[in-house]
């Protein structure tokens, strides 16, 4: 990646060059003239290739969109990569985007492995697991959203709780997108639901992992964690998705903060049990972009906070 390559952000529109490199910062100047600083892994290059076949899309910053046709093919697929190891991937071959988030219960907490769009047939490696392992795996939850530009008739949504058992290790197939043999596994084989648009709204707001885009700013210096604060209806949740909730609000958080040259933050997290505090410190200490960190000011945010001072 070098100034003056063409580039597309990962979670937005906007497309444009680069004109300055700063670590881990690139500076990426768009169609109106600005420049935004973001974090290398949240461009992508976009190739000469590309800009040749559509032309006009790189000039009026318009996207092409298909009409929706394949409304099925939604799959976990484990690839084998010797005798004892899979990489599980999760696969799209519909004409659907979706945005997905999955989940891992494992000694009764659950995790968030894996978050993102899967656009139209196209895959995401998920993890890496020892069949040896089979019955540590957990019971794996995924969650996902369909979206497209073409009109539908009712929101839909997919949520799957699948457990894997040995017997179901028997017959490899050949993978979708892929092209590769495996052991394939259909999410969607009993169709899609249906939920009315308020139940949708619920959801996502519960589950949203972009929450901070709209109720943080991106150059506030100070986050209050507390979850009476980023979620109106949070009584439904349990602890465990709380913590996780909270955790992908401080991290998308401190990414933006970075991004925009923010010197310092401080996340507001509480005292409780100390486990968001421990989690957080955990992340940030062995962040590439953080100088140091330490208790914020008592007398300003009591005992529950911390200061961080960003490079």
């Amino acid at each position: 990646m070098n100034i003056g390559d063409k580039v597309r952000l990962l979670h937005d529109k906007e497309s444009g060059v680069i004109v300055a490199i700063k670590g881990d910062i690139v500076e990426v100047e768009i169609e109106d003239g600005f420049t935004i600083p973001v974090q290398r892994r949240e461009v992508v290059l976009i190739s000469s290739e590309e800009s040749k076949r559509f032309p006009s899309q790189a000039k009026d910053s318009k996207i092409l969109v298909r009409e929706v046709q394949s409304a099925l093919g939604i799959y976990l697929a484990f690839l084998p990569l010797n005798d004892q190891t899979f990489a599980l991937y999760c696969l799209n071959n519909s004409d659907w985007a979706l945005p997905f988030a999955i989940h891992k219960e494992q000694n009764e907490k659950i995790v968030t492995i894996s978050k993102g769009v899967l656009e139209p047939q196209s895959s995401q490696k998920i993890e890496e697991v020892s069949i040896s392992h089979l019955e540590n795996w957990g019971i794996y939850y995924v969650q996902m959203i369909y979206a497209s530009a073409k009109p539908f008739a009712e929101p839909l949504i997919l949520q799957k709780k699948q457990k894997f058992r040995a017997n179901q290790f028997k017959n490899l197939q050949e993978v979708p997108i892929l092209g590769k043999k495996g052991y394939l596994f259909q999410l969607d084989k009993e169709g899609i639901s249906q939920e009315t648009t308020q139940k949708l709204s619920e959801n996502i707001q519960a589950q949203s992992i972009y929450a901070c885009h709209k109720k943080i700013s991106p150059t506030d210096s100070v986050v209050d964690l507390h979850i009476e604060t980023l979620l109106k209806e949070h009584q439904s949740l349990s602890a465990n998705e709380i913590l996780a909730y909270q955790l992908e609000i401080f991290e998308k958080c401190l990414d933006r903060a970075i991004a925009n040259g923010l010197s310092e933050i401080t996340f507001i997290h509480g005292v409780g049990n100390g486990t968001l505090r421990q989690e957080i410190h955990r992340k940030i200490s062995k962040h590439p972009q953080v100088a140091f960190y330490k208790d914020a000011q008592k007398e300003k945010f009591g005992y529950g906070a911390t200061f961080i001072k960003l490079k």
